[in-house]
């Protein structure tokens, strides 16, 4: 999965020469554009989800239990009814947790589910990267992302379309909207985007050609996406990126309401 990072680096670059020849200011992980700020301030406003003492001590315990073990840990994920499940750590590079364990050991194809560097802890950004190897036959443990594969096929989206992450402060839901594959150089890999519409039409495109969708999730440009990226084991110089939409608060509680059984964390680590 190396090159994906390496790409990182100079597509990065490129698109750093291109705002400036076009005199906008992009800075890594953050937007100087003023429209996003005031689009996050308008949904926050609209916001009426609250995090309920459960949950904040069922993940008080959690993290504490997973900080032990891996101090660089962000959050948790895991989608039921699979085998993704998860923590999910991130550290000052791309390439550490490609074969560090979440232990401490160095096993490759092992590795952890980390973060993109440049991303946000508290998965506010337009889109959130997180990074696993996909196993598959090479070990004998192959959960991680091998299960980001399988959504290659429209009946199992249609049955595992939710993905929850658990952070130290919250949880977030998401619902799958479309998988995507890709070669390793895809210039669809961004983190910043200089305006809503910018946003709306990069996963406009990416959308358009993709392998399985989830026609019930309208793209909306005030939306916040994550993406989960893997190896496909028949060619790792592709990816599947599966791409999920943030449940916004101002949706959460009726989501959850209407969910809640399909949303039963069930252990399989």
């Amino acid at each position: 999965m190396k090159k994906i990072f390496n790409f990182k680096k100079i597509f990065s670059i490129l698109l750093l020469t291109i705002a400036l020849v076009a005199s906008a200011v992009f800075v890594a992980g953050c937007s100087s554009d003023n429209s996003s700020s005031s689009s996050s301030n308008s949904n926050s406003s609209k916001s009426t989800y609250k995090v309920s003492k459960e949950e904040k001590d069922y993940l008080s315990k959690r993290f504490s239990e997973l900080s032990k073990i891996n101090n660089e840990t962000v959050a948790y994920v895991y989608a039921p009814g699979t085998k993704l499940d998860e923590p999910v750590v991130q550290t000052n590079d791309n390439e550490t947790y490609l074969n560090k364990t979440f232990e401490g050991g160095n096993v490759p194809y092992l590795g952890t589910v980390f973060m993109d560097m440049d991303n946000k802890k508290d998965f506010h950004d337009r889109l959130t990267w997180l990074f696993g190897h996909a196993r598959g036959s090479k070990v004998s443990d192959n959960r991680m992302f091998n299960d980001v594969n399988f959504y290659d096929k429209q009946d199992f989206m249609d049955k595992h379309k939710y993905v929850v992450i658990e952070t130290p402060e919250r949880k977030y839901y998401y619902e799958a909207a479309f998988l995507t594959i890709v070669p390793e150089t895809t210039s669809f890999y961004r983190l910043d985007f200089e305006s809503d519409e910018d946003f709306l039409n990069q996963l406009t495109s990416v959308k358009k050609d993709a392998t399985t969708k989830n026609d019930s999730v309208q793209l909306k440009a005030t939306d916040k996406y994550l993406v989960l990226s893997t190896c496909r084991e028949e060619d790792e110089t592709i990816r599947s990126n599966l791409y999920l939409r943030q449940i916004p608060d101002n949706e959460m509680d009726d989501f959850v309401a209407k969910h809640k059984d399909e949303l039963k964390y069930t252990a399989t680590r």
